[in-house]
């Protein structure tokens, strides 16, 4: 995992070595805000002298590839933080408690509704991040909450403004500056 993984100038570069046995690709990500890194560029070259067949390139899932790789740099984040934090001078990414954050969603011990949304937001984009393709199911079953409303919730989120959409179609979304405002707060400091 770890050499997969290298920095350049605060941005996160994630190289997959002889995919189909003759393509490298990097991924380089960037933070579009403290919490959220996106996808800045795909480079996708081949060591050989073989020329690069369009046949090949669409049996390269790069919106799977997309997803590993950033499980991955969370992954390398949670276990080795100070690292993480010295090379890429973010110590607010990844920072939140993922499991208080959810056992206050389930035992649904929130003050408003501000509050509620945000944290919901969090969790959401955390595993919309983490692969997982039904995520109202899974989130349904990890907060105790029914799918209906885990789609009503999502719903909101955009509808509220808490996450804007970054691309049409596909899940997840950027924090908006009413969500990193909240999560800036001195209140929700007991997150960390």
């Amino acid at each position: 995992m770890k050499n997969n993984i290298s920095f350049k100038n605060k941005e996160i570069v994630f190289l997959y070595k002889k995919l189909n046995k003759k393509y490298n690709v990097e991924l380089i990500y960037s933070f579009v805000n403290d919490y959220q890194l996106y996808n800045k560029s795909i480079k996708i070259y081949t060591e050989s002298t073989n020329e690069i067949s369009s046949i090949d390139l669409r049996k390269l899932n790069i919106f799977s590839l997309n997803k590993k790789a950033l499980k991955q740099i969370t992954n390398y984040s949670e276990i080795d933080p100070i690292s993480f934090k010295k090379k890429t001078g973010n110590k607010k990414f990844n920072s939140l408690d993922v499991k208080k954050i959810t056992k206050v969603l389930k035992n649904r011990n929130t003050k408003n509704r501000k509050e509620l949304m945000c944290l919901y937001a969090y969790i959401y984009n955390y595993y919309v991040n983490s692969n997982y393709n039904n995520y109202s199911l899974f989130l349904s079953s990890k907060l105790k909450y029914s799918e209906n409303y885990i789609k009503n919730l999502t719903k909101e989120l955009f509808i509220s403004k808490y996450l804007t959409k970054n691309t049409q179609g596909v899940p997840g979304g950027l924090f908006s500056k009413k969500t990193l405002t909240v999560f800036n707060s001195q209140e929700f400091q007991q997150y960390l």
